[in-house]
């Protein structure tokens, strides 16, 4: 049922995004702000702040259309391999809103027909109100969209479906979503909850981890772990070792990207590689903090590196299917094919040789 859904997506995708654009103008949307945008012309030019928002836009089969990228977009040519070519506007916290008000422009004048979109992040120089104050009076539509937790993924993709006049295919996007969602669901229904800690950066004896309202904190409940963060009234807290130790996890998940090299590299090279040294001596230096060795996970050996593309944005489900086959090995479930459809739809080749989780599960 799956492979169906992704093979009408791709013919979907095929059409132009706005050349037949089939909706009555103008639309008012309500964004992850709770903003409502009034949408005047069809949009056919596109700005992206983030990777997440360029992944759903060329899920929704309008990577074309994309104009302007974040430097997180461009050094993710892997995903993005017919934006090379798209005028970069700054960082992905420091966006060039002076830039982006040239490139809407045709001739002296802005066209209305370009839309860009951010994180809301409130407060934020990089967030949907700086944004649009910086842009709305130049004629500028501006939305905020996360992309980037699983309870808000499917509003925001059908919100930006609307706004793209793509809803069939966020419709079907959406279907495929929930159905590996469910998959997940329904092979660890069964199983014991472990307690799981998920650590994203680690300096000076100090471990940021993932609190409530975090996509990490939503992906181990739904795999049917215990965050033993999710108790803590951030969404990024940072602890001590000591308090990890306190909580006694029985699986340890570290996230890891090398974010020292640029483009961005798509997974780790399958061992013996380069990338397996660097990992292994990540994984010595968890093992060998002071007092891991009275932590069940330390003593059992469930000590495991996630690779940080998965773990948030549109492919979030497929680290859903990584977390739970992480948590609960024996389950019947194949996280390489969830990732193989995803990229399918994301039109990608999966990579050769490489892997997302090491050690291998």
């Amino acid at each position: 049922m799956r492979n169906l859904i992704i093979i009408l997506t791709l013919i979907l995708s095929i059409v132009l995004c706005a050349a037949e654009n089939s909706s009555e103008y103008p639309i008012t949307i309500t964004d992850s702000m709770g903003r409502n945008v009034t949408i005047d012309v069809p949009i056919e030019r596109i700005v992206v702040l983030n990777s997440d928002a360029a992944e759903a836009v060329a899920i929704l089969g309008c990577a074309d259309e994309i104009v302007g990228v974040s430097d997180t977009v461009k050094n993710k040519e892997y995903y993005f391999p017919q934006l090379k070519g798209a005028q970069l506007v700054g960082t992905w916290k420091e966006p060039d809103y002076e830039m982006i008000a040239e490139i809407a422009k045709v001739g002296d004048e802005v066209v209305p027909n370009i839309l860009v979109i951010t994180y809301t992040s409130p407060g934020k120089l990089y967030g949907v109100e700086e944004a649009a104050a910086k842009l709305e009076p130049f004629g500028i539509k501006v939305v905020g969209l996360d992309l980037n937790k699983p309870e808000t993924m499917i509003s925001e993709i059908l919100t930006l479906g609307k706004i793209l006049d793509r809803e069939e295919e966020a419709s079907r996007y959406v279907e495929w979503y929930k159905s590996v969602q469910e998959e997940v669901e329904d092979a660890v229904k069964d199983e014991s909850v472990p307690k799981v800690y998920v650590e994203s950066t680690s300096k000076g004896g100090s471990y940021t981890t993932h609190g409530p309202g975090s996509g990490v904190d939503q992906l181990v409940s739904i795999a049917r772990g215990h965050n033993i963060a999710a108790d803590l009234r951030e969404a990024y807290p940072v602890v001590d070792w000591e308090w990890v130790i306190s909580k006694n996890p029985d699986i340890i998940i570290k996230k890891v990207s090398y974010t020292d090299r640029t483009p961005y590299p798509f997974g780790w090279e399958i061992p013996p590689s380069q990338d397996s040294v660097k990992l292994e001596n990540i994984l010595n230096e968890i093992i060998s903090r002071p007092g891991s060795e009275s932590i069940s996970a330390i003593k059992n050996s469930r000590v495991y590196l996630m690779n940080w593309e998965i773990t948030a944005g549109l492919d979030d489900v497929v680290g859903l299917a990584y977390m739970a086959k992480i948590l609960h090995p024996e389950i019947d479930l194949d996280p390489e094919n969830v990732y193989r459809e995803y990229l399918q739809m994301l039109g990608v080749d999966y990579p050769k040789n490489r892997t997302f989780v090491y050690p291998e599960i």
